[in-house]
């Protein structure tokens, strides 16, 4: 046998294994500034920023796969109609304390009470919530094998008790206003340290990114970029059942005018889900400047805005000043928004909701009606609803459009949603960095990103 081949393999064998991955270093994401560090996802850029700061009881991957850090078992048990979550042991949140099955327990009955879609539908599936020891045992109303698919909700997260403590892979450090916000690696991170040491997010462009969101199909050298499948609609709601048809229309004129003003920056929106799937075309006419001034003029409007849409704020008020419009903008914290609501008459609100593509466009009309009514949901609309989710077993996906629509068309003549607008995203990413997986919300996961050294 020759030699040199005997000892070319242990040569290549070491080799190999000498190989690892690169510790430490920064990594620049450019963001929206958060208005504070409680759970909000309302648009894209709070979707992947308090993904980092707070971790899912389970990630849903692109290809369907789903996985957990958190626990160490999940198994689902069809004669009991229980779903039991093992957790890891020693785990604990970035402050050192522990992270245990009642921690599991208290972040899952509060995602659930929560006016989120995805937490109804959970609710409606749930009998009880069990803690032995470190297991958490949901036990179902009925059987229901895709259980674990309901609890990949991006909003459905480990909360600890103290709000200054956090779950996920960073915890913020150091928050300079306008400017950035550092975190650091949690030591204690669930699945396991991070290969980054820190995450900076950068909120203008004086610091060059390594992540950044941008409209789609924008040639951006040394970056590569992913479809998200993320877009995000902006509604204009009316909350109270007494106002008058001219004056919703002519406030929803005045938001097209600033779109048309600010550079068409968000595409004309004509459905409450996308142009691409909706079976029905909303058209709402605008009006003239002439008679949306006289309607508006001499009123004192007060319009609230969800905290999510605060790129707005400068434009905007700008916008309204030089229209001479008596227009006051309010800006609310997405997180108070219900508590808000109960407290306050308000008759003009404009938010946001993001949408994956892929999301079948009946859930995201249910969606739509359950987290965008408000209190103007009634009986009628819960029955739709009911409606909606029998037409989804019937096969056909005829009668299921003609659902969609009637739906559409009710929120509308009902006055209570107006589309407005529509933006599409795409994630651009450095180059250097090559080991970046997205998840099916469009987030990065960098647990275990390093930088590409070459």
């Amino acid at each position: 046998m020759d030699k040199s081949k005997l000892l070319f393999i242990p040569l290549a064998l070491t080799l190999i294994f000498a190989i690892k991955p690169y510790y430490g270093g920064e990594l620049t994401i450019r963001l929206n500034e958060p208005t504070s560090f409680t759970l909000n996802t309302a648009n894209y850029s709070n979707l992947i920023f308090y993904s980092l700061i707070y971790e899912n009881f389970f990630y849903l991957k692109k290809n369907g796969e789903i996985f957990s850090n958190v626990f160490q078992e999940y198994r689902y048990d069809v004669s009991g109609k229980t779903l039991s979550l093992t957790i890891k042991d020693n785990l604990s949140f970035s402050n050192g304390k522990p992270l245990t099955a009642r921690n599991i327990q208290v972040s899952l009955k509060i995602f659930m009470n929560s006016d989120l879609f995805a937490a109804s539908k959970l609710s409606k599936t749930v009998k009880n919530i069990r803690v032995n020891e470190n297991q958490v045992r949901i036990e179902l109303l009925a059987d229901n094998p895709d259980i674990l698919s309901l609890l990949t909700a991006p909003e459905l997260v480990v909360l600890a008790e103290n709000e200054q403590s956090f779950s996920g892979m960073f915890f913020p450090q150091v928050w300079e206003k306008n400017h950035h916000l550092i975190l650091n690696a949690n030591p204690f991170y669930a699945g396991g340290r991070t290969y980054l040491d820190k995450v900076k997010i950068t909120f203008n462009d004086s610091t060059p990114p390594d992540i950044f969101l941008a409209n789609p199909n924008q040639f951006k050298e040394n970056f590569q970029e992913f479809d998200s499948g993320i877009f995000q609609n902006i509604y204009l709601c009316f909350l109270q059942s007494d106002m008058g048809q001219n004056t919703k229309i002519a406030l929803f004129t005045i938001l097209k005018r600033f779109n048309e003003a600010t550079g068409n920056k968000y595409k004309e929106l004509r459905t409450l889900t996308s142009d691409e799937e909706s079976p029905v075309s909303i058209k709402i006419k605008t009006m003239s400047p002439q008679k949306t001034a006289s309607i508006l003029k001499h009123s004192e409007t007060k319009l609230y805005i969800l905290a999510s849409l605060s790129n707005l704020e400068k434009d905007l008020a700008a916008f309204l000043k030089n229209s001479n419009l008596n227009i006051e903008t309010l800006f609310i914290d997405d997180s108070q928004l219900m508590a808000f609501l109960n407290s306050a008459a308000i008759q003009y609100l404009l938010i946001d909701k993001i949408f994956q593509k892929k999301v079948p466009a009946e859930e995201k009309i249910s969606r739509i009606l359950k987290e965008s009514s408000f209190n103007q949901f009634n009986a009628r609309y819960l029955r739709m609803l009911s409606e909606l989710d029998e037409v989804k077993f019937s096969n056909s996906q005829e009668l299921l459009m003609e659902q969609i629509a009637r739906i559409s068309e009710a929120i509308v003549n009902d006055g209570i949603i107006f589309p407005l607008f529509q933006k599409n995203y795409s994630l651009y990413i450095r180059k250097v960095w090559p080991a970046m997986e997205i998840d099916y919300y469009g987030r990065p996961l960098l647990q275990k990103v390093s930088k590409n050294n070459d």
